[in-house]
């Protein structure tokens, strides 16, 4: 039976109200993580692309057709191959160009410093062929365009794959390159991905946590007798029902001493005519089990979100070795709003007040 038991508890099925109700307490920390998540990309993203963004940049294109030797769509044809894109941007910062926008500028200009101001793109039509010159003056894109306009069809003079290269489309100045800057995506993204980091880590502790949060969970996970919890309005009449051939009863209580303190001056109040003992802490101190054997019956306190069900195993495992008997189990601390929204019932702290206006209106 034992192990029967310990079998349905480590199978206990997931509980998605509990999960749903124990989260919506926790908005803030979803509501924070996605304004964390925000900030940092969206705050890094705009740091990046507005506030320590590079010069602003002017590009200045020239589109070339190219008459082939030979046919390019042909399969033996050896110009489609060899005029690649790869081809073009190292034939573009060779020595003649060099030379050529050099004095064309009035200023010697080095392979890299060409290169990283012009690139050429080949689309799906091997004859078109765009060039773009990027710098951060207009004025040089502009003339660094000019340059290659010029030098383009003297190119194709001396290769024999090609009859001309023609300039079909001439700058007539640099535009200014508007950056792609998305401020607003990159924060929103930043609040989903945040968001969905709390609710993994969220995920994952509601996963591992094995706190006691409803009494419910008592008897499906140790197989108690359990009572109810301290804020239910049934708690009462059940501890009288199930105590009522009982004369001295146990309160024993799992780690600390507060809960099971609250509980024992509760039962002593409520239920004056009969004689209640608190026995708290056996694991910590074992010789207290001679008290609970001698007691007529043993109510098991356990502290919500204090006590675990691995001490709840613990203790209930030490008083099989001890031969004590419990009577019942009852969950003190629990959260009343939880109750009541699990539930669905009246709290005892509602009764009360109820009771207590039913007696002011009959007085």
């Amino acid at each position: 039976m034992e192990e029967d038991r310990k079998w349905d508890f480590y199978r206990e099925p997931f509980d998605l109200k509990l999960f749903l109700l124990r989260m919506l307490r926790k908005w803030y920390v979803f509501v924070l993580s996605a304004l964390v998540g925000a900030l940092l990309l969206g705050g890094g993203y705009f740091l990046v692309k507005v506030a320590f963004a590079p010069a602003r940049e002017y590009q200045a294109d020239v589109i070339c057709y190219m008459e082939y030797a030979v046919d390019p769509d042909a399969s033996d044809s050896y110009a489609t191959d060899y005029f690649n894109e790869y081809t073009w941007n190292e034939w573009i910062v060779c020595d003649e160009i060099q030379t050529i926008i050099s004095e064309s500028l009035g200023y010697e200009i080095s392979e890299t410093e060409l290169a990283g101001y012009v690139t050429t793109t080949v689309p799906a039509d091997v004859r078109l062929q765009t060039l773009s010159v990027v710098t951060s003056d207009p004025e040089l894109s502009l003339a660094i365009a000019r340059c290659y306009e010029e030098w383009l069809p003297l190119f194709a003079q001396n290769q024999r794959e090609l009859d001309s290269i023609r300039v079909i489309d001439s700058p007539e100045q640099a535009y200014l390159i508007t950056a792609d800057v998305r401020t607003f995506r990159a924060t929103v993204l930043g609040a989903v991905i945040g968001l969905f980091l709390c609710c993994m880590i969220v995920w994952l502790s509601y996963l591992s946590d094995d706190r006691v949060c409803l009494p419910g969970q008592l008897g499906e996970r140790h197989g108690l007798k359990v009572f109810g919890a301290f804020g239910q309005g049934e708690l009462e009449e059940n501890i009288r029902y199930g105590t009522k051939n009982l004369e001295t009863i146990a309160l024993a209580g799992l780690n600390g001493a507060a809960g099971c303190m609250e509980a024992l001056a509760w039962c002593r109040s409520v239920f004056p005519e009969k004689t209640w003992e608190g026995v708290m802490g056996t694991l910590q101190a074992p010789e207290g089990a001679a008290k609970l054997r001698d007691a007529d019956g043993v109510i098991l306190v356990v502290e919500a979100k204090v006590d675990t069900s691995a001490l709840v195993e613990r203790m209930l495992s030490y008083y099989r070795q001890q031969d004590i008997v419990l009577t019942g189990a009852v969950l003190w601390g629990a959260d009343g709003r939880l109750l009541r929204a699990y539930y669905g019932t009246e709290t005892l702290r509602q009764t009360f007040h109820r009771r207590r206006k039913e007696r002011e209106s009959g007085s």
